[in-house]
């Protein structure tokens, strides 16, 4: 079964959409670009306090975010600079 949200929002003034399917982000070129660029940060991030104090909430993904869905949403709103809407099976980060 395959699984696939879509995020629509802002990033740096433009309207910008991102979907997230198994595993794969397709959309926004420069977006995707930047999401994957940190999720490969947060990747190599663990182990390292000095990086985890320098950017927090990338320390707080598992490794790998973009292989989970609920880890790649919380990548996705930590990059846009607001939502505006989503689209399928979005999952909810825990408060």
């Amino acid at each position: 079964m395959t699984r696939s949200f879509t995020v629509r929002g802002t990033r740096n003034g433009s309207l910008v959409h991102v979907t997230w399917t198994d595993g794969t982000l397709t959309g926004d070129p420069p977006t995707v670009d930047l999401l994957e660029v940190q999720a490969d940060i947060a990747d190599t991030m663990h182990g390292d306090d000095h990086a985890a104090r320098a950017f927090p909430a990338l320390a707080a993904l598992p490794p790998h975010p973009l292989a989970d869905p609920s880890s790649a949403y919380r990548l996705i709103i930590h990059v846009f600079d607001s939502v505006r809407q989503t689209e399928g099976a979005v999952p909810r980060p825990s408060s």
